[in-house]
């Protein structure tokens, strides 16, 4: 039988949480000091894990089990909850739970997953049920860190795709637009007259394609290969012979074309004839003229033997390029020279996904990874991604990385420790080297960051528990869009009968900086940025952007009256 630990008497009207690590422990947090939520906590032991801070938080009641079954429910009485979270590091294990409680109860469920592709298939055949993937929701944040630059967000929405960018970006997005604000005040995220707004929100039909920043990042990629190949099939010293045999085909032309011109009646050549006799030389296609003065026939011989030299080593230059990348690829190091790329440490679930997104937008990526065995070391290298294998908190495993010619590096394994070695042994190499750092407490982020100068630090549970704690809440909510340290949410609303909006304007609602609507749904027919001058009608549903303040109140002014009020 589960045991229960009681923190209050009655929990008439609470949330379910299922799962003890850190992020159930964040989502918590939330849930119980921003949200103001009676919260039921389901884990195997207060004692292992993140238990013993779980249970520290006030007004918490802990349920000890095992397994998440009916057992478990009945402890957590789901009967009498509005949500339940299943927070655990096993897909199946959280959908199965999920099974398992629409059978006894009618209840909102949100589920932790990490195959997005697996959740995306079996999110609609799930009922009243989110599926939230953490790694999904922080992954960009890492990518706009790692590149210096505000990254795009999506959210897909009413037949179209919401789309988040600042107003200094030059993107091709038709579709109705919304400005909003980054700014520091709580809650002050919709712009009036005298805020300006930083940040532009637009309907598309589809999701658009980020022509500006691809094709930026792109171009800076193919310049940069093109110099990375050089270096590769050359090193060091056949660069230098390379280059020294070149420099004397070069000087040979000069002088074939400063002699031949100095001979008396023979016409003049000009540059471009005398680099191509210059050529033929060294290519060992050009009969020797017997006329020609010493200094002309010396410069025919010098570019003679010069083209013969270049043979061998251009010959020799490929096979050892063969053969180190061959011996590379088994050693799990680079296989040539790259420069301006970003090193990716850790190819978890969060590593991954900002991999494949760099990788996505045109940037160079290596990634580190200590387990050669690991799931993504083989999904990285399918994507072409280099592979480096060894522990990052290791000097010599950035140098194998490359760090010194890399733009930046973003350390996102799940331990702390090796995240902030590796970023220091980064900074050691290079001080103005942008890192991104990946911490699971935000205290120690903002720490970390302001003792050590390191870049940007991110928690991955900071960043999506609020996004979790909005899923369970709302009912109304349909997604969420992260802006700087606040939360916008859209939601719907449905005008009920005898509600306070039936009859009034839609103006009415859409007055002040916490509410924007974005579109207005009448007989199946969806209108964007509807005249504000507009009547409200019983059974219209209005999509809205907007804080939680400002959906809380109108969301109170769309349901019917309760009786007695």
């Amino acid at each position: 039988m589960p045991r229960v630990s009681l923190r209050r008497n009655s929990f008439r009207d609470h949330v379910i949480v299922c799962g003890d690590d850190g992020m159930a422990f964040r989502l918590v947090e939330e849930l119980v000091y921003r949200h103001r939520e009676n919260v039921t906590v389901v884990l195997p032991s207060r004692r292992e894990n993140h238990g013993p801070q779980i249970s520290r938080v006030p007004t918490v009641r802990v349920v000890e089990n095992d397994q998440i079954d009916e057992d478990a429910f009945s402890a957590a009485r789901i009967g009498t909850a509005k949500a339940l979270a299943l927070m655990a590091q096993d897909d199946v294990g959280n959908i199965h739970a999920a099974l398992r409680a629409q059978e006894i109860t009618d209840i909102r469920i949100v589920v932790r997953v990490y195959n997005t592709g697996l959740g995306n298939r079996i999110e609609g055949l799930l009922g009243d049920c989110i599926l939230l993937s953490d790694a999904s929701m922080a992954s960009p944040s890492f990518v706009a860190a790692s590149l210096g630059e505000v990254e795009p967000r999506y959210l897909p929405v009413a037949g179209r795709t919401l789309y988040v960018t600042t107003t200094g970006q030059s993107y091709r997005i038709p579709g109705p637009t919304w400005t909003i604000t980054a700014a520091d005040e709580p809650g002050l995220l919709l712009p009036g007259d005298e805020h300006p707004a930083d940040l532009v929100i637009t309907a598309a039909l589809r999701r658009p394609r980020m022509f500006a920043a691809t094709s930026r990042h792109r171009v800076r990629r193919i310049v940069t290969r093109a110099w990375d190949e050089v270096r590769e099939v050359l090193d060091r010293k056949l660069r230098f012979i390379t280059l020294a045999l070149m420099f004397i085909i070069l000087v040979g032309a000069f002088l074939i074309w400063e002699f031949h011109n100095a001979r008396p009646n023979v016409d003049d050549v000009s540059w471009f004839t005398a680099a191509y006799i210059a050529l033929l030389a060294a290519a060992g296609g050009i009969d020797p003229d017997l006329t020609a003065p010493a200094a002309e026939k010396f410069a025919h011989t010098l570019v003679s033997f010069a083209g013969v030299l270049l043979v061998p080593v251009f010959t020799a230059s490929i096979v050892e390029n063969m053969v180190g990348r061959k011996i590379a690829l088994e050693a799990g190091r680079l296989r040539g020279p790259i420069s301006d790329h970003v090193i990716v440490v850790g190819l978890g679930n969060v590593g991954m996904q900002v991999a494949t997104q760099l990788h996505n937008m045109g940037v160079p990526v290596v990634a580190v990874e200590r387990n050669e065995r690991g799931r993504g070391v083989d999904a990285a290298r399918g994507q072409g991604i280099s592979v480096v294998l060894g522990d990052a908190s290791h000097a010599e495993t950035l140098e194998n990385a490359q760090v010194r010619t890399c733009r930046s590096v973003v350390a996102v394994t799940s331990n702390d420790i090796v995240n902030l070695e590796a970023a220091l042994h980064a900074r050691r190499m290079r001080r103005d080297l942008r890192t991104v750092l990946r911490l699971f407490d935000p205290d120690l982020a903002e720490r970390v960051h302001r003792t050590f100068g390191i870049g940007t630090t991110l928690s991955v549970a900071a960043v999506a528990s609020s996004e979790f704690a909005a899923a369970m809440t709302e009912r109304n909510v349909k997604g969420t869009i992260p802006v700087g340290r606040h939360l916008l949410l859209v939601g719907e609303l449905v005008i009920e009968p005898e509600s306070e909006l039936v009859g009034a304007p839609i103006g009415d609602i859409d007055v002040d900086e916490h509410l924007r609507v974005l579109s207005l749904c009448r007989d199946g027919t969806t209108r964007w940025t509807p005249d504000l001058s507009k009547r409200l009608a019983v059974g219209d549903t209005l999509l809205v952007l907007a804080t939680r303040r400002g959906l809380a109140a109108a969301v109170e002014r769309s349901i019917a009256p309760v009786d007695g009020r």
